[in-house]
C-alpha cells in the first residue's frame, strides 16, 4: 500500500455547503418571528384551558349544593344553623331588605364555611380553586384536605363556636377558595347567582363595559389581590351593581381578565363579560331586593 492510497481530503466533501453568517441569521431571525406569533396563541389557550376548568368547578360546586339541600329540607347551607350541620351564623344576609350594607348577624364571619360543611358532596377540595387564581395565593394553590387549617386558614373552632376571624392574603393566613358565595341565594330563585370567582369590585368601573381596578375590599395603595383587614368583605346587591355608577365588574387583572365565571342556583354555570354579569346581577334580585354577597379571604 502506497502513500497515496492513505491520502485523505480535507475540508468540505463535494456537493455540501456550509451556512453562511447571512443565512444563520435569516433563519434565527425567522425562529424569532415565529416566537413572537405563537406565543400569544399559546398563552390564550392556556387562558382558555384555566377558564374551562373553573367553569367545571363550579359545575361541581353546584351539583354539590344540590345534594346537600335534598337532605336539609330544600335549603342550601347559608339557610341552615350550624346546629344543624349548615353555615347560617358564618355568612352575612340582607334579609331581603333594599340596603347596599348587608346585615351581619354576629361576627365574626367565615363564609368559607358554607363550602365546609358540603365536603362529601364536593369530594375534593381542589374544585374550590380556580387554576387562574391570583389572588388566594400565600398558601400555595388549593387545598389538599378540607381541615380548617388548609382550607380556610383558621385554627379550627371549639365545638359549635364560631371559628376565629379569617385574615386576608398579606396577613398571616387566608383561605384558599376561588369563589364568593350568596348569602342569600334560595332554590325558590333558580336564576340567583350562588357563587363565582372572587374578583369583583366596582373602583373605576364607570361605565357598563369597564372593568374594576381593584376588588370589594382592596385598596389603591395595596395589591390588587388583597382583602380588607378583617379578611372578610360582604357586599349587598344594589341597584347601582347592574344599572349605576360605579357599576359592578370583574377586575382587570386577576383571574379570567374582564370576564369570569359565575354558578347558579338551579346549579348550572355561566361565562360572563362585565356586560353579561350586571344582566345575571339583575337577575339575582328578583326574588329579593337585595342578596349579600361573600368574598372570600
Amino acid at each position: 500500500m502506497n502513500s497515496e492510497s492513505c491520502t485523505q481530503t480535507i475540508g468540505p466533501k463535494p456537493g455540501r455547503k456550509a451556512f453562511t453568517v447571512i443565512e444563520l441569521l435569516v433563519v434565527l431571525a425567522l425562529v424569532g418571528m415565529l416566537a413572537v406569533t405563537l406565543l400569544p396563541a399559546l398563552a390564550s389557550a392556556k387562558g382558555n384551558s384555566q377558564r374551562t376548568t373553573c367553569y367545571y368547578n363550579l359545575k361541581q360546586i353546584g351539583v354539590a349544593f344540590r345534594t346537600w339541600e335534598i337532605s336539609h329540607n330544600n335549603r342550601f347551607p347559608m339557610a341552615v344553623w350550624a346546629s344543624s350541620g349548615g353555615a347560617n351564623e358564618f355568612v352575612s344576609h340582607c334579609s331581603g331588605f333594599a340596603s347596599a350594607t348587608p346585615g351581619v348577624a354576629g361576627k365574626p364571619m367565615c363564609p368559607g364555611m358554607a363550602f365546609m360543611v358540603m365536603s362529601n358532596e364536593l369530594s375534593t377540595p381542589k374544585v374550590l380553586f380556580c387554576p387562574s387564581d391570583n389572588i388566594h395565593t400565600l398558601n400555595n394553590g388549593y387545598a389538599t384536605n378540607f381541615s380548617y387549617t388548609d382550607l380556610l386558614g383558621i385554627a379550627a373552632p371549639v365545638g359549635l363556636a364560631k371559628p376565629a376571624a379569617q385574615v386576608g392574603e398579606g396577613d398571616t393566613a387566608g383561605s384558599k377558595i376561588s369563589y364568593f358565595v350568596n348569602g342569600d341565594a334560595t332554590e325558590a330563585n333558580p336564576r340567583d347567582l350562588m357563587t363565582g370567582d372572587d374578583n369583583i369590585g366596582n373602583n373605576g368601573a364607570t361605565t357598563a363595559s369597564s372593568p374594576t381596578n381593584y376588588r370589594f375590599g382592596a385598596s389603591n395603595s395595596a395589591n390588587t389581590a388583597s382583602i380588607a383587614a378583617n379578611g372578610v368583605t360582604s357586599v349587598g346587591i344594589s341597584a347601582t351593581a347592574f344599572n349605576g355608577s360605579p357599576w359592578w365588574a370583574w377586575t382587570a387583572n386577576d383571574f379570567h381578565r374582564k370576564s369570569g365565571n359565575l354558578g347558579m342556583a338551579d346549579g348550572s354555570c355561566q361565562f360572563a363579560t362585565i356586560a353579561g354579569l350586571h344582566v345575571y346581577l339583575s337577575a339575582s334580585t328578583n326574588s329579593q331586593p337585595a342578596e349579600a354577597i361573600n368574598f372570600m379571604p
